[in-house]
């Protein structure tokens, strides 16, 4: 086979994938599992996924109809040098949780097995011709305005706008495509050489409220990255009949109609507060009635990026939904002023309901149903076989005792790592919503504690001891 070609990552693209992991991730460079995470090994990573034709590489060699597929980690071995086994797991974790890159599988076409692997994100890839181009499509638009609002998005200042094409936004006109923030989810619609800004993460913040709905053209939106107010070119015809220097007029910055709120603060872990001390190999001592029990840490694998809006997804008919019990309070008042929206599915009445600023959306959801969630799965694949007891215990307070009578990997994986869209309305898994906003939110400290028990008689009876101990009359 002949040797692989690797072609060079273009400079705008490396410094877009570098800002992103220090905004979502942490600091670049930075130490995780005792590997440091670097910009030149993000790059070399990044060309080695861009050279696949699928952009997909397993995690170890695979074969394939025209020969070996290389691992990752033989590919960053043949660049970098050296053993690159665990680097390679620890920069595919880096890149699919800042949302370049998504978890995949290949299939060895002599075992017939499919291997895990890592796939790179379209918005992320290049080819021989792109030179120094954003890594989304400036949909005929040229010059550093148009690359700089692209480049981080005017309502968050954080995200990167990518173009969405073969979807249609509920409410809108239908476009060819509209351009999607990747962190706080704003979308932009064209018109012509203007875009028109149709959703916002919050709609209740102030200082966004007022360009809601608001059709700009690249260099306005640019100028509100940069906090810059932007100019207009005019000309005037002398007496004399000639074009006389062109003069900028400064056009004053709309002022916000309140002030700014302060910024939402850190999350605050709702549970009973309670410390439990730790011995040597890190596990928990928990004290019962009659007994002390020991729970081991849990390490879990986070396998995309954050979801947000994760409830507009819901495809259920709103007129169906109401019948349920649960939406019993609700449905009188929503079928005297929502009327109109029960054919409708249910995920987008909710978001445009949000978007009027109504209270009624807040009412069809649970607790947690608008907070952000991820997705997880437990590291060690035989401990994830077992059962027993479960804890969710972070930052010194008690959140949840559970029994787990089938496996961990039913009640971990399954239940509170992969969260749908229909879990977040009120006749959905409130339980699982907070508990997988809390594993999110603090990602880099244990939160799942495990006690294993065979038998369920006694994983019921310490349940019981334990909830008697710790929560007495409150249900966990």
């Amino acid at each position: 086979m002949a040797a692989q070609q690797y072609l060079p990552i273009p400079k705008n693209i490396k410094a877009l994938a570098c800002e992103t992991i220090n905004r979502r991730i942490g600091r670049l460079p930075f130490t995780t599992n005792g590997i440091e995470v670097t910009e030149d090994l993000i790059a070399v990573t990044l060309e080695c996924l861009n050279s696949e034709t699928k952009r997909t590489l397993p995690f170890r060699p695979v074969s394939q109809k025209d020969g070996l597929l290389p691992g990752l980690a033989d590919c960053l071995s043949e660049r970098i040098g050296g053993d690159q086994n665990t680097p390679a797991s620890v920069i595919a974790d880096v890149l699919i949780d800042a949302g370049l890159a998504e978890p995949a599988e290949t299939v060895d076409t002599a075992t017939h097995v499919q291997a895990k692997g890592i796939r790179l994100l379209s918005p992320w890839t290049w080819h021989i011709a792109s030179g120094d181009v954003p890594p989304c499509d400036t949909a005929g638009f040229t010059g550093s305005e148009t690359d700089a609002w692209l480049a981080k998005c005017p309502i968050c200042r954080t995200g990167i706008l990518s173009q969405v094409t073969g979807k249609r936004l509920f409410g809108i006109p239908p476009t060819d495509y509209f351009l999607d923030c990747s962190h706080c989810g704003a979308k932009f619609v064209p018109e012509k050489d203007r875009f028109r800004l149709v959703s916002i993460a919050k709609i209740s913040d102030p200082r966004w409220r007022q360009y809601l709905n608001s059709c700009k053209k690249p260099d306005e939106w640019a100028a509100l990255v940069h906090d810059e107010k932007p100019v207009r070119k005019t000309s005037r015809i002398s007496t004399s009949g000639y074009r006389v220097a062109q003069k900028k007029i400064v056009i004053p910055a709309q002022q916000p109609v309140v002030a700014p709120r302060p910024a939402k603060p850190a999350r605050q872990v709702e549970g009973i507060p309670v410390t439990f001390s730790t011995i040597r190999d890190g596990s928990l001592t928990v004290s019962g009635a009659a007994k002390t029990f020991y729970f081991k840490p849990v390490s879990l694998r986070y396998l995309r990026g954050v979801k947000h809006d994760l409830f507009t997804q819901s495809q259920r008919i709103v007129q169906e939904v109401l019948e349920a019990p649960a939406f019993s309070d609700i449905k009188p008042l929503f079928t005297k002023e929502c009327l109109r929206y029960l054919p409708l599915r249910l995920g987008p009445v909710t978001e445009e309901l949000r978007q009027k600023n109504t209270t009624i959306y807040r009412q069809l959801l649970n607790k947690y149903g608008d907070e952000d969630f991820c997705s997880f799965e437990m590291q060690d694949e035989t401990l994830a076989k077992k059962k027993g007891v479960l804890l969710v215990y972070v930052q010194g307070k008690l959140c949840h005792i559970a029994a787990c009578h089938s496996s961990y990997d039913d009640l971990i994986n399954h239940t509170f790592g992969n969260i749908s869209a229909d879990q977040c309305y009120i006749d959905g898994d409130e339980m699982a919503c907070r508990i997988n906003c809390i594993s999110g939110a603090f990602r880099n400290t244990p939160v799942f504690w495990l006690h294993e028990l065979s038998d369920d008689k006694m994983i019921d009876d310490v349940v019981s001891d334990l909830r008697g101990c710790y929560f007495k009359d409150l249900s966990a």
